[in-house]
Formats: structure tokens, sequence, C-alpha cells
């Protein structure tokens, strides 16, 4: 387990703290430090690496006996390297170089450094990476090497809403992954709608309005990005064989960085990244950034990045400890209560700690005088004292050894579909969809996971039973068999309005086959949901009982499926939801944009509807459970399950729960806090 604080990013704190400071994180209970390595700040001259800030930081940490994590930061670049390579630096789709500057959360400057795209860039990044792990690769103190702090295309931060990056080596590079992706120019023409005669005359869109040359433009970025990744990784290695190699994400990409959907913009794809090191991690700043429901907000963001994990360490590696920066002298300041109720988050999706940002408040630039969990003096806060019991709390052997157990219950997320809606500028909507299914689930207290586009298949073999596909507008032919497998081997799937009307490139499909193999529509047209159609009732007696609201889109169609039953209907008497028993399951169509409508009002009896779709016991281990309403997940090891309950209301809440071959217990846990039972 990680618990511990990021401490040193240069020039600060300044080093007449670092004795106490680091002495009283002991104190905290805390096992480890993370120390950001600047590019800058070590390499100032070309081939002439300076670790003695760091190496008398890891040896104050040792006699304390901390481990420490070394962050490697090559987007503080040396301004040596953007006089000497002015060809790799990022370029805006009007030919504006980004030069040099500093960013909010690099003092030292340097920002945003060199594109990788460009090979000389890549391998100045990646000496600087190399160098710096071997350097501590000796060093037992020293337990791992991030190798990029919160992965995205660096300025998108800075410079959201632009296509970066431009740059000749970029540009190149696109060409490449496209004649890899489509193999002839004839197909691209294809795919693109246009009439090219030469590879040359492929670019990359520099406005919205096509959508295939745009889909491919940030999928093309998700996959570069990765790319990165896997070669700072293997530099790391190359310098330190043995120690572990991590990562960590700013926050989900399907999330982005204020919840409201971020993929196709700020380009940082955890189910691509977390393939390519050892551990993963997740950055939050949850009552910074995601505002009255950051208790949920923080949970969504940490089980989607478990589920990309896919069983490797993942843990909180940055979490807000002080007052966000959304004013000039700081923020809402995290309480106890918030602190204890991150870390229950993080334990119960099978996380392994928390490290805090950071340990002392910032003292200057744009993120001064926020994020630290002591006082400016060095004392102890309400915060602090938080921490230091989460981390006596959780530190403990069995949570180290334990894994996640899968609940039955799945939300499908696709990347296809979040670039389809981020070409089309609607990003936010795709968002809403999948959160506001997820929200609904939490409330209730019924267990649920995620299930990526890539993992489908995986999961399926992992005793899936029922998925739902929220605002899911484009799936891939294989993936349509793979859907139709399920249900006709058991499982129940759960599908929006408009599933599978769009082919990966953007491109309607005339013949909506994937609702034309599911429930054998023909005839479809799609027209807007008008706000006295928002609000749909049951019919009849077939399929679970179907009363919810839902905006966005609905299908008319001509013909559906003889065994296809209407369940619900609009104000207008048309179908407003489907139900089809086909093989050994079942398919549930709900005609409009139903999770978006969710987490937008909370409707109750939409959340009523979602009880009676999804298996309320969660888990197949579990042959019954009543959670009232708490979070309830299952970790194990080798010999025992451990039943994990948090009670993010403000009362006492009991639970009652079975797992199979075993008595029924009865599981009380206190408000705003959380319980683990073994059995």
């Amino acid at each position: 387990m990680y618990f511990g604080a990021q401490y040193y990013r240069h020039p600060f704190p300044y080093p007449a703290n670092w004795e106490k400071d680091i002495r009283h994180m002991k104190e905290l209970n805390f096992n480890v430090v993370k120390l950001w390595a600047v590019w800058n700040t070590i390499e100032k001259l070309p081939g002439e690496f300076d670790f003695s800030c760091l190496d008398q930081l890891v040896e104050i940490c040792s006699r304390n006996e901390l481990k420490v994590i070394i962050n490697t930061i090559p987007e503080g670049a040396p301004y040596w390297t953007q006089d000497q390579y002015p060809d790799s630096l990022y370029h805006t789709s009007d030919g504006h170089a980004l030069h040099y500057s500093g960013p909010a959360n690099i003092p030292s400057a340097g920002w945003p450094g060199l594109c990788p795209d460009s090979s000389r860039a890549n391998d100045l990044i990646n000496n600087f990476i190399y160098r710096t792990a071997a350097h501590f690769g000796e060093n037992d103190t020293v337990i791992a090497i991030d190798v990029w702090n919160e992965p995205h295309l660096e300025p998108m931060f800075d410079y959201s809403g632009e296509l970066l990056c431009y740059c000749e080596h970029s540009v190149n590079r696109f060409r490449s992954w496209l004649k890899e992706r489509y193999v002839t120019l004839d197909k691209l023409n294809e795919a693109w709608f246009r009439g090219y005669s030469g590879w040359e005359q492929v670019a990359p869109p520099i406005r919205f309005g096509t959508y295939p040359d745009m889909i491919d433009w940030r999928r093309f970025w998700l996959y570069n990005l990765a790319s990165w990744l896997k070669s700072r990784a293997a530099a790391a290695r190359s310098g330190a064989p043995g120690k572990l190699i991590q990562s960590h994400s700013p926050f989900s990409g399907f999330m982005g960085g204020n919840n409201n959907g971020g993929l196709g913009n700020e380009l940082g794809d955890e189910f691509l990244l977390a393939n390519e090191v050892d551990v993963y991690g997740l950055s939050s700043f949850p009552l910074w950034l995601m505002g009255k429901d950051h208790i949920y907000g923080h949970l969504i963001n940490v089980e989607i990045i478990a589920e990309a994990a896919a069983g490797k360490p993942f843990y909180q590696t940055e979490l807000q400890g002080g007052a966000g920066k959304a004013g000039l002298l700081g923020g809402l300041v995290p309480s106890a209560d918030d602190i204890r109720q991150w870390n229950w988050n993080i334990i119960a999706a099978g996380g392994k700690g928390s490290v805090y940002w950071q340990y002392a408040p910032e003292p200057s630039g744009m993120e001064s005088p926020g994020f630290g969990l002591v006082d400016f003096q060095g004392a102890d806060t309400p915060r602090s004292l938080a921490a230091a019991l989460c981390a006596s709390r959780f530190d403990q052997d069995y949570l180290t050894g334990s894994s996640r157990v899968l609940p039955v219950n799945g939300i499908f997320l696709s990347r296809t579909s979040d670039l389809i809606t981020y070409a089309a500028r609607e990003e936010s909507q795709y968002a809403a969809s999948f959160k506001g299914i997820y929200k609904s689930l939490v409330e209730l207290g019924i267990p649920v996971r995620f299930v990526h586009e890539d993992t489908l298949e995986k999961a399926i073999c992992e005793n899936l039973k029922v998925l739902y596909l929220p605002m899911t507008l484009g799936i891939t032919n294989a993936e349509m068999d793979v859907l139709q497998s399920f249900v006709e081997n058991g499982g129940k799937l759960i599908l929006e309005s408009c599933s599978g009307i769009f082919r990966c490139n953007g491109e309607v499909d005339p013949d909506f086959s994937f609702l034309g193999k599911m429930l054998g529509m023909k005839g479809i047209s799609i027209e807007p949901i008008q706000d006295e159609m928002m609000t749909v009732l049951p019919v009849g007696n077939s399929g679970p009982k179907m009363c919810f609201t839902c905006a966005g889109y609905r299908l008319t169609y001509k013909t559906c499926a003889e065994d296809a039953h209407i369940t619900a209907c609009f104000t207008d008497e048309f179908p407003a939801a489907l139900h089809r028993y086909a093989g050994k399951g079942e398919v549930i169509w709900l005609n409009g944009f139903v999770g978006a409508e969710y987490d937008r009002l909370s409707d109750p009896a939409t959340r009523e509807m979602m009880s009676l779709l999804f298996e309320s016991r969660g888990y197949d281990e579990f042959s019954e459970l009543d959670s009232n309403g708490l979070l309830v997940r299952l970790l194990k090891n080798e010999e025992t399950f451990y039943i994990v309950a948090v009670n993010h209301s403000t009362v006492e809440k009991s639970m009652s729960v079975r797992l199979i071959g075993k008595e029924s217990m009865t599981v009380t846990v206190k408000p705003r806090d959380g319980k683990i039972v073994s059995v």
C-alpha cells in the first residue's frame, strides 16, 4: 500500500524544511514520498546531469524509513533544447510554435517542452528518463520511477479546443498511422469521402466539420500517446531494471477534467496507457474540480481507472490535500470527512493507497497558496490528521494482497462513440449518458463495473450478466457479433435509442444493422424528443416495468420482430421501450437517452426501473444483498473475501448480505465512513 505525499517540486520546499517535514511525514504513518525530477533543473547544460538535490532528499527519506517514487518531468524542458531544436516545438493548426513558458504547475518553466514525434526530441526525453532511472537504479529507497506525470497531449490543458499538434513530425506520423490503418489511398479516400491523388496531400483537419478525418485524427493521438508512454517506460526499465515503472492519469479520459467528458479533447486514454506500465494511478482534486457531488465524482473516476488497470496495482497517485485553486487565494478546503470518504472510495475499488498533492502549501505561482495537507508553518490540520488515520487503518497486508471481485453488472464504455460525439462537438452528452446510469446504481447500492470496448469479450468471460450500452452510437461489426452471442448465451443487454446507428468513421448506417440484428427493426428514422414526451409510462405485461424519463432523440420504425414486445409508450402512444427474448437471454431497448437525462434530473421512477433491470445482488458470490443504499464492493485474496461497505450519507445505515454457503449478516456503517468485513 502507498500512503504519503508529493513533496518536492523544484525549488519548493526549501532545503531548510526538508529534515523536519520528512520526519513529520513518518509521524503521520506515511510510507512513501514522491519527488519531482524536472528536466531543466537536472540537465541545465547538454549532457551535464546534477541530481544533488534529489540525492539529499532520498537520503533523508531513507533515514526516516520512507520509500521514494521519482516522477520524471520532461515537460519542464531545458531552454537549450528550444534553441537547438526549434522544429520540435508543438505547433497549433495555424502554424504557431508553442515556445517555452511557465505553466501553473512547473515553477522552473520550460513548458510544454518538445513534441516527442520528433525523433531527436524523443531521444533527448528518453535519455533524461534513462539517466534519472539509472542514477537511482541501485538505490533501495527508490521503489518506482513514474515516467509520465498525467499523460495527455501536454499543451491541451492551456489550449483547450485547439487541435494540436501540427508540427511536421506529428503530421508525418499521422500519415504513417493512416497508411497502417487503411493500407491503400483508395481505402482512405473511401472512408474519408476524399479524392486524394497522393499521400502527401493527406493532412489532419484544422477545423470541425467532417467526421471521418476528425475521428481518425483524435484516435491517432490516443494511440500515439500510448506509444510515447511505451517508449518512456522502456527507457526507465533500461536504466533501472527491477524497479517498478508507473504512470498516472490526471483523471479518467472518459470523464475529463471537469467530469463532463474529455477523451477527444485532452487525449489521455487510460485503457491504452495502463497497458505500458507496471503500476497505474490517478490524480483527483474532487472538491476543487468536481463540485457538490465530488464524492460520487471521485468514485466514478476511481472505478474507471480500476477497470483500465485490468488487475495491475493502481492507487491514488495524487489526492487533493488542501484548498484547490478556484480563486486568488485558494478555494474550498477538504474536511476530515472528505479525506476519509475519498480514501474509502479508493479502497472499495481495490486501490492500493493515497499519495496527497501535496504535503506543504504551494508558495508561488497560480497554485499558491493551495493544496497543502499541513498549514503554512508545517503544523497539522484536521485533513492531515485524517490522512494519518487512513494510512494507519488501510496500510494492511490483507488489503495489499487483495484484488477486486468483478460484479455481474456492467456499463459499456465506447471509445468509438466518444470520438463520434467529440467530432460532433457533443462529447459532454456521451459522458452524461454513462455517468447517469452509474449514478443511479450508486444511489441504489447495486454493485457495477465498467466494460470497455477493448475488453468486451474478456468481460463476458468473467461472468458478466447484464450490460447497459449508454448512448453507444458507434458499434463495430465484431462488437455486434460479440453482443449477439452474449444475449444468446444468457446475457441481458440494455440499449438506448440510437445504439449502433453510426459506422466507426461517423457515417450513418442506413440499414441500422445493429438494431435490425437485435430487435428486427426496419424503416428507422430519427426525431428529437419533445418536452411533453420526456416521461414515458409502462404498457403490457412482458418484461420489467418500464417507467422512466429520457431526452435527446427517439427512433421511429415501420416494423420490428414479432417477438419484440412494447413495454412502454410516449404520450403520443409511440413505443418508448421494447423487450425481446433471444436464445437464453434478453434485449431491452429504451427509446431515448435515459442515462443523460438521469444525470440531469435524477428521476425517482427511472432509478426504480434501474433496480429492476440490473442484478441487485451484484456478485455471483452473493446469494442476496440488501444494501440500503450503501456502496458495496467485494475484494478477495487466496483465502478470504472482504466485503467493503461505504456510507456516503449523513446517517447511520445497516445492510444485509449473504455469501453463498454462509449465514446472512447485517453490517452497520457510521455516516461518512466505511467498514470492511472478512468472510
